[in-house]
């Protein structure tokens, strides 16, 4: 499965799909910069820093005005004076020539989108920021790509022991906002197929 990963976590979000889809935009333009020729299209989850790097996005679409944007409607007013943008429906299977898509509803403390992305014979669901994944399936795909923030055998002892020395847990928003090791684990069990792959994404450095 050909993907690569630019950043992933608090500090910036960019994957790159099967060398032409970017998934997010909240790095450097410098750390896009060397693949920006391959790019045909940007999917924007949502509006967070380490997702939505605005100026990045601007300087994406002044160097490659072809560059496609696609994201939910509540993005388009975050995108001031960018070009070609696709508003997309959730659970809309959208025809890009190479490659088709189709938006999925995540359940973050903003509005969020999670993507399948469909290419030749393979199949990848790409989830970050998601409180949970109930409702939603992705059977036998390829590519599992999930975030797997925290640890929910230790996450509270850690809360505890940062609290005790006056220290701020974020740990306390990641458990109402993010997916659990052990949720995405589950979530993979019960859709994977004989053969896929797992791409660990957005794992907290302080579990």
């Amino acid at each position: 499965m050909c993907y690569q990963v630019l950043s992933t976590g608090s500090e910036g979000n960019a994957v790159i799909y099967h060398g032409f889809i970017m998934v997010d935009c909240g790095v450097p333009f410098s750390i896009v910069k060397p693949v920006i020729q391959d790019i045909q299209v940007v999917l924007l989850t949502h509006t967070h820093g380490d997702h939505f790097k605005l100026s990045t996005i601007k300087k994406l679409a002044y160097e490659r005005p072809t560059i496609r944007f696609a994201c939910g409607e509540w993005m388009v007013k975050h995108l001031n004076d960018i070009r070609n943008i696709d508003v997309l429906l959730p659970g809309k299977i959208y025809n890009y020539g190479l490659f088709r898509l189709s938006p999925v509803v995540l359940y973050h403390d903003v509005p969020n989108y999670g993507y399948r992305i469909y290419y030749k014979n393979h199949k990848i669901f790409h989830a970050t920021d998601s409180a949970h994944l109930e409702g939603i399936t992705a059977l036998e795909y390829d590519l599992y790509a999930i975030e797997h923030n925290y640890d929910e055998e230790t996450v509270f002892e850690n809360i505890a022991k940062l609290k005790a020395k006056g220290q701020f847990a974020h740990q306390e928003g990641s458990i109402n906002s993010h997916l659990s090791e052990q949720q995405a684990q589950d979530f993979i069990l019960r859709n994977k197929g004989d053969n896929y792959q797992v791409l660990r994404l957005h794992e907290s450095k302080h579990i």
